[in-house]
């Protein structure tokens, strides 16, 4: 961050109102939007039932029918009450006892709609892929109002062809919703910041609170806002914000952004003391707990449990995180950073660190971006001290639509050098092949996005060497085993399946994968990679202990399906 950047920033000019963009741009961007549906509609129906899905949905539906917001606290209630709107039309069955835990319901509901599995959930999917179109028109909004309509085309563009975007947008998680908040919060303070008004303060508080719902990122988008005040508060001294009261439009901001919250619990719990809070015994706010048990905290009680749970889900007994060939119960402080690193497009990284350089150096192109930067540095930094869940790049996915932001301008500024001679003509033709290999990256990996890795990584046929669980394998490839199954005329396979739902709802017949199997033999990456975890056997879920099927790295796949390996054991 450069203060001789923030001071000139302020005397640029304003972008133009997106009221008067261009009727020509609005309807390329539809364009690109209705391309970006499509792509995440097609992957819907490929992909089978998620891991997190297969509890998510039926818990939204259950918050939906009760309005108990308590069942898995750990996520907020809006997304999933969002994902199953559309069930409460086709009725799907949901009859399980009173204190089942969320998993429990997941498998409840997979056993009593088995026959209507895979379209209860694309039903759901549908949802998300609204919710995120959402996100894609604010990029390219919040684009345009910065640097122009080109570069709100530019940014939507990657937005459209980016394979972590319809990795994510085409599931019934909390991913992509949460994306969409942190975009909307980091928007919110940057228009207050440029109306500081009570009006535009209330927004930003109905954002903040919306956002939080959404999904448990409080904590950063809170701190993206104090710290886009505070920076816009010290760095345009005596140019006409000397007077703006901030303390008091981030006082309303927070009134109004607990309010929303609240609501959107239906006050359940709020104000109640500690001691009615469940807390891990072990946990940070236990001890805060066990000191203070009048307490009472203006937040909703499944809120507050939610958090604590946040605080302490990392904790492994077991080597369960991996990270290029190496298993860790503690997994390493750069995990997201490498994440990252090996799960996006080449050309986009060299523009992010490019974008990140000129803004640094005091040569961003737009007023008061570092509203975009701030977020970015915010989300990294937290996933590394407090983030100790090291399961996916996903956990920083809210970057994205913010660096689709921050390196448009350079992007439409290097395609128009074409015209100054020999080095602008190198420099356009140069971005537009980053453009190409941007977009053909996806369109080569569609529709298996999660399989997506670049070629840093040895793309998506290597991308398991460095990267399992959510990176790649979600448990998502059961369609494509059955095709695969019925093509080879296969009636059973030895299978080891990382995802909770019965391989048996989607007609494949199976045995357990075991030490001296032979024959046809599927296994997902995970598994073969080394992780521990669950996995359905008959009719009960069954742990797999670390390293189970390492022994199977001996032998040479003779076909992959999507996430899964086969071989053909002797």
């Amino acid at each position: 961050m450069c203060a001789t950047y923030w001071h000139a920033s302020v005397a640029k000019p304003r972008a133009r109102d997106p009221l008067l963009i261009p009727r020509s741009a609005t309807l390329a961007a539809a364009v690109l939007l209705i391309i970006f549906v499509l792509q995440a509609w097609i992957a819907a129906r490929r992909d089978s039932v998620t891991i997190d899905e297969f509890s998510q949905v039926p818990v939204g539906l259950h918050m939906l029918r009760t309005g108990d917001f308590s069942l898995d606290p750990i996520n907020p209630p809006l997304t999933r009450m969002i994902a199953a709107l559309p069930l409460l039309l086709s009725s799907p069955v949901l009859n399980a006892p009173a204190d089942t835990a969320h998993w429990g319901l997941g498998y409840v509901f997979m056993q009593q709609n088995r026959g209507d599995y895979q379209a209860i959930f694309v039903r759901a999917r549908s949802m998300m892929i609204v919710f995120t179109s959402l996100l894609g028109g604010l990029v390219f909004v919040w684009a345009a109002q910065l640097y122009g309509v080109s570069a709100g085309l530019a940014a939507l563009t990657l937005f459209a062809f980016s394979p972590n975007m319809l990795a994510y947008a085409h599931l019934a998680t909390l991913d992509m919703s949460g994306a969409l908040g942190a975009t909307a919060t980091a928007y919110a303070t940057w228009r207050m910041l440029e109306r500081p008004t009570a009006r535009s303060a209330v927004i930003l508080g109905v954002a903040l609170g919306i956002a939080t719902l959404l999904k448990l990122s409080g904590g950063v988008l809170i701190g993206t806002v104090i710290l886009g005040v505070l920076v816009c508060a010290w760095s345009e001294r005596g140019v006409g914000h000397r007077s703006v009261p901030w303390a008091r439009l981030l006082c309303l901001s927070g009134l109004v952004a607990l309010l929303t919250l609240n609501a959107g619990y239906g006050f359940q719990g709020t104000c109640a003391p500690l001691s009615a809070a469940r807390l891990d015994p072990n946990g940070t706010l236990a001890a805060l707990r066990n000191a203070l048990p009048w307490l009472r905290i203006p937040v909703p009680l499944p809120l507050l449990n939610g958090v604590d749970e946040v605080l302490n889900s990392g904790k492994q007994q077991q080597p369960a995180y991996f990270l290029a060939g190496e298993l860790s119960s503690q997994g390493w402080w750069y995990y997201h950073l490498a994440a990252f690193g090996l799960k996006t497009s080449v050309p986009l990284l060299v523009s992010t660190v490019w974008a990140l350089a000129m803004w640094c150096a005091g040569k961003g192109r737009g007023r008061r971006e570092y509203c975009v930067f701030i977020p970015v540095l915010l989300i990294f930094l937290a996933n590394t001290v407090f983030n100790s869940l090291q399961i996916g790049v996903r956990h920083v996915l809210s970057v994205y639509p913010l660096l689709f932001i921050a390196v448009s301008p350079w992007i439409v500024a290097a395609l128009q050098a074409r015209t100054r001679g020999a080095g602008g003509a190198l420099l356009a033709a140069t971005a537009g092949a980053g453009l190409l290999w941007f977009v053909a990256g996806s369109l080569w990996v569609a529709p298996r996005y999660l399989q997506y890795f670049n070629e840093l990584a040895g793309g998506p046929d290597g991308g398991h060497r460095f990267l399992i669980d959510s990176n790649i394998d979600w448990g998502q490839d059961l369609i494509r085993l059955h095709e695969y199954m019925d093509h080879r005329a296969l009636s059973v396979v030895n299978l080891a399946y990382f995802g909770r739902v019965d391989p048996g709802v989607y007609g494949i017949r199976f045995v357990p994968l075991e030490r001296g199997s032979h024959g046809p033999t599927v296994i997902s990456a995970t598994f073969l990679m080394g992780r521990p975890y669950f996995w359905y056997l008959g009719g009960q879920m069954r742990w797999v202990p670390p390293r189970t099927y390492t022994w199977l790295q001996q032998y040479q796949p003779v076909a992959r399906v999507g996430s899964m390996f086969v071989f053909d054991l002797p």
